[in-house]
């Protein structure tokens, strides 16, 4: 049963990085922010931030296996995601934009395992 809700919430972490970034995007089209430009790209960043962390955190707080070793990978997974993005969308991109993502998304990630491990108290799998 501990496996299966590991699984589930891995499932739910990487499900929420959409949900997060259309929740983003609808957010924005509520406030009337314009569809380019800076505004919308620093509003997009800070969705695509907290996306990152939450989907670090989840995994980092409420995995009953391996929740450390879940969050590092998914937080890894993001850290090469950025590092991707950046080398191959740099010209579609203001530079401020790619340096952004590429120093927010590590920190995020990192703060969402420090966070989500604070206080965690992990008992060890009983084997039977």
């Amino acid at each position: 049963m501990p496996l299966l809700r590991a699984l589930l919430i891995l499932a739910a972490a990487l499900a929420g990085v959409p949900a997060f970034n259309a929740l983003g995007g609808a957010l924005a089209d509520v406030m009337r922010l314009p569809a380019g430009g800076t505004l919308r790209l620093a509003w997009d960043l800070g969705w695509l931030l907290l996306s990152a962390f939450v989907a670090v955190w989840l995994p980092a707080r409420g995995s009953p296996l391996w929740p450390r070793a879940l969050a590092l990978a998914l937080a890894g997974l993001w850290i090469a995601a950025a590092v991707w993005a950046a080398w191959n969308l740099e010209s579609d991109f203001p530079t401020w934009f790619v340096a952004a993502v590429l120093i927010g998304v590590p920190i995020a990630a990192s703060a969402a395992v420090a966070v989500g491990a604070r206080g965690r108290r992990v008992a060890p799998p009983v084997v039977r």
